[in-house]
């Protein structure tokens, strides 16, 4: 195998073709005939996640976030694009088309949700963009519960350290909850218009807590790390389905938020 096989398992599960228009997946970094014996899997591509590769014998980098994603106007030691170059080692980025993607990471995070939240019938779709593409999903729980319970259920899930959430009625039974990985909570009206009772995702600023108060809706910010994290599994069961023969190293660099949460900072 090599990177653009890689690339093209990627493509075929998720299209590059489907990624919004302010995207930058694809293949960023490397020889698309370089020879792949392992890639290290990770959510971003920092300096870190680099030396590991190295340390590891990675020939690719498969990410989540793009590795470029502003004009790099200087080359310099501190972007890890200069660790890639230096090394030689790919990268490939698969970011908007694996979010929208049937079967992509809102999915993988539906089915890790399914049973601790007991959700029940088929996913639909949150907001549908241009050529019928879904972001976000939305289910109907089996059992309806409050806030409180519900926020201990997603804490399990995606192991939180820093859930927040609002309810403008926290007794009050949640029966249909809206999903979107990373910094999705802006799609508020599209989770109320899909007739959802609370939205689930990350990212959550100061004036989306405001429009939620105003609205009266109930929402939850897990963070946008711990809802797309689980991004590194779905890119390992992909490889290992159409590319056995590749070893997949799930990073411990790239698998580590940047940040240390303190505890008792839900809301």
């Amino acid at each position: 195998m090599n990177i653009q096989d890689i690339y093209r398992i990627i493509d075929s599960f998720a299209p590059f073709s489907l990624q919004e228009s302010y995207d930058k997946s694809g293949l960023l970094a490397g020889d698309p005939q370089k020879e792949v014996h392992r890639v290290l899997l990770t959510l971003d591509i920092t300096t870190p996640v680099v030396n590991e590769a190295m340390a590891r014998g990675a020939e690719l980098i498969l990410s989540h976030h793009p590795v470029i994603w502003d004009p790099i106007k200087a080359l310099m030691p501190s972007h890890p694009v200069w660790h890639l170059a230096q090394s030689g080692i790919g990268a490939v980025c698969a970011h908007t088309n694996i979010d929208i993607a049937e079967g992509g990471l809102n999915d993988f995070v539906g089915d890790m949700m399914k049973e601790p939240l007991h959700l029940t019938g088929p996913y639909q779709p949150l907001a549908v963009l241009s050529q019928g593409r879904a972001l976000g999903r939305v289910c109907t729980l089996a059992e309806p519960m409050d806030a409180p319970a519900l926020a201990d259920r997603l804490r399990s899930v995606f192991h939180c350290g820093s859930l927040r959430y609002d309810s403008p009625a926290p007794a009050e039974q949640i029966q249909k909850i809206a999903w979107c990985t990373g910094s999705g909570c802006d799609l508020i009206p599209e989770a109320i218009a899909a007739g959802a009772d609370a939205l689930i995702s990350g990212d959550a600023k100061h004036s989306v807590w405001a429009e939620a108060k105003n609205r009266g809706f109930t929402l939850f910010d897990c963070g946008h790390f711990e809802t797309e994290v689980p991004v590194v599994r779905l890119f390992q069961q992909i490889l290992r389905e159409s590319a056995p023969q590749v070893e997949t190293l799930i990073s411990e660099a790239g698998t580590k938020p940047f940040f240390v949460s303190l505890p008792g900072t839900e809301s």
